[in-house]
This record gives structure tokens, C-alpha cells and sequence, in this order.
């Protein structure tokens, strides 16, 4: 769903994710500026130029990704976004290390994949927060050592677990994030421990607000993470092939599947906290 040129100064870099193409993914046109949906004689947006209703879409070359031919399309499509965003957070932007204790605040279809990131970074300690009983029993079976339904719970048993030492990373990947939850994640880490905001909010808000003094004195970290910190053109086929060889879980991430005049249900088992990955399949 980004785009990447290969040669602007993020590209040329290894920071495909920030690709100056890329962010004019949420206009709905390609990125010539031109748009492939059209009704009444209008322009249509497609969602992150992709419009994924569609059975078939005109793509920008710059947003394709050759991948194996015997991996099925509704496996592979995970990986789209949700996958490397989930699995980058914590492998490339929390830099999870052998040993670690990392927090993961929401486990959806991408803190689902959070945890599996950590997992195969080798923390210790991977401890989820999700107010839901049935992610919380999924991110148990995704290799979760430890799951809350709230932050407070999380931070006791994490501070018993470090013997007060306090977590290396937090990792936001709520639905909407907001003041408290940043603040929950702030507090649990540790001296040198950093905070991962993933999950997105209203832009119009101001949804940081820590202590100054205690991201100075105790060197936080607080950082934004767009895909995961991944470069599509390499991730995409690398996470598939950490599936192929049995060390990814992907088919285990699709909750249910939908024909397309069931995707209002899929929405509403969304909202209802049902799935962990609903997936649109085009009968043939």
C-alpha cells in the first residue's frame, strides 16, 4: 500500500516506508495524480490506491511486489500492511533483543503480529494489553507469555517480572491512540526503554503529553513507526518466506472470510472485536 520509487533520498537509504510517493496514499489517486475509478463522470478515490473491493485494480508499477506463485493471493494479501507493520514495530523500531521485556498495547491485525516479532526477536518476556478475552487468548497462542485486560494490571506484573527495572519497549497498536495509553506505555518502560506509537489518532489532537524531565533523566525514547519501519520490496517477500518455512503464522491470522455482499457483516465483526484478520475472498 506504499509506494516506493527506489531512488528518492528515503529510498536510497533503506527507508522504503517513507518514500516521498508513498505519502500521498490517503488522496485515492495513482501517483501521477490521475485516478482509475470513475462513476457519473467523477473521480473516485481508491483506498490507499488500491480500493481492495475491487476484484481487479490498475496499480502503480511502484506498489507491486513479486512473490511466490504457490503462495495462495488471500494469504499473501496479509502482508500488504498489517504483517510488516506489526512485525516491523517490534523487530525494526523497538529493536527487540534476546532477552527483552516488551509491551504490546492492542492485539489486533497488527499487534497480533507484534507479538510474533517479538517472539521470534527472542524477548523474554512478551506481555499484551487488550481489554478483549478473545485476543487476548490469541495473542497467548501467537507466543504472548502474559496478557491484561488493563494497562495497570500490565504495569504491576511487569514491574514484579523486571524486579522494578521496567520494560525495554512499548509498542502502541491500539485502534485509536490517545493520551492515556501513551502515558501507560511511557510509564512501564525503563532507563533507555522506548515507546513505539504505531496505532494512529485524530491528527487534529495532541495525544503526547510525558514528563520532560523523565524523558531526559532516564534517556525514553518516544518514536512514530509508519509500516513498521519495513521496505516493502524486501520485507514483503522475506515475511513470506518466514511462513513457507513454518516460522510465521499468516493463515492463522484470518479469523473469517467474506464474499463481497457480506462485507458490511465484516465491518460490524470488526467493530465488535470478532476478528484478528477478516479477509475478502472473490469467488472465482
Amino acid at each position: 500500500m506504499i509506494p516506493n520509487c527506489g531512488h528518492c533520498r528515503y529510498c536510497a537509504t533503506g527507508r522504503q516506508n517513507l518514500c516521498d510517493m508513498g505519502a500521498t496514499i490517503l488522496d485515492g489517486h495513482m501517483p501521477d495524480g490521475t485516478f482509475r475509478f470513475h462513476h457519473g463522470g467523477e473521480d473516485l478515490g481508491a483506498m490507499c490506491m488500491l480500493g481492495t473491493f475491487s476484484q481487479y485494480s490498475t496499480i502503480s508499477q511502484n506498489s507491486a511486489v513479486k512473490v511466490d506463485e504457490s503462495i495462495p493471493l488471500e494469504t499473501a494479501a496479509l502482508v500488504g500492511c498489517g504483517v510488516p507493520t506489526g512485525w516491523g514495530t517490534a523487530v525494526y523500531e523497538g529493536n527487540v533483543r534476546v532477552g527483552d521485556t516488551t509491551v504490546i498495547y492492542g492485539v489486533g491485525g497488527l499487534g497480533a503480529n507484534t507479538v510474533q516479532g517479538a517472539v521470534l526477536a527472542g524477548a523474554k518476556h512478551v506481555v499484551v494489553v487488550d481489554p478483549n478475552p478473545f485476543k487476548r487468548d490469541t495473542a497467548l497462542k501467537f507466543g504472548a507469555t502474559h496478557a491484561f485486560a488493563a494497562a495497570e494490571e500490565a504495569r504491576k506484573a511487569v514491574t514484579e517480572l523486571t524486579r522494578g527495572q521496567g520494560a525495554d519497549q512499548a509498542l502502541i497498536l491500539v485502534g485509536t491512540v490517545d493520551e492515556a495509553v501513551v502515558q501507560a506505555a511511557f510509564d512501564i518502560i525503563g532507563k533507555g526503554g522506548t515507546v513505539v506509537v504505531t496505532g494512529l489518532a485524530n491528527p487534529e489532537k495532541l495525544t503526547v503529553h510525558v514528563s520532560g524531565a523523565v524523558l531526559t533523566l532516564w534517556e525514553k525514547t518516544i518514536k512514530g513507526s509508519l509500516f513498521g519501519g519495513c521496505n516493502p520490496q524486501y520485507d514483503i517477500v522475506k515475511l513470506l518466506g518466514l511462513y513457507q518455512a513454518g516460522q510465521l503464522k499468516l493463515d492463522e491470522l484470518i479469523t473469517q472470510k467474506y464474499r463481497l455482499d457480506e462485507v458490511n457483516q465484516g465491518y460490524q465483526d470488526l467493530v465488535d472485536g470478532k476478528n484478528i484478520r477478516g479477509v475478502l475472498v472473490h469467488e472465482h
